[in-house]
């Protein structure tokens, strides 16, 4: 009996440690990480900056481009670089998990 316990007790933990997880992620301001980390290349509207095009970076707005992308490709684009383009800096020492995966959605909101 004591053992369930201890396993309902972890569990409640776990549950309560995810949905804390959730609420973090909520919080974060992905237009300010945009702004500040992502636009001197990317462009505020998503289509590139010059110095982005010099770059080689993408077009945000191209929904064919973005079709192409699995959600994981932007996840590690954004953490490891991109292996395509070596002018991409990886930002996986500068933002959290959390962060890079809430970035997703506001980068595929370019395309629509």
């Amino acid at each position: 009996m004591r053992s369930k316990a201890i396993i309902c007790f972890i569990f409640s933990g776990l549950v309560f440690c995810s949905t804390l997880s959730n609420t973090f992620a909520d919080d974060i301001d992905t237009a300010e990480i945009y702004t500040e980390k992502c636009a001197l290349c990317h462009g505020e509207d998503g289509k590139g900056t010059p110095t982005g095009i010099d770059f080689g970076v993408k077009d945000f707005t191209d929904a064919k481009w973005q079709d192409s992308r699995t959600d994981d490709d932007f996840v590690n684009s954004i953490t490891n670089g991109n292996p395509e383009n070596s002018n991409y800096l990886p930002f996986g020492d500068i933002l959290s998990e959390e962060e890079i995966k809430a970035m997703v959605p506001c980068v595929r909101a370019f395309a629509q």
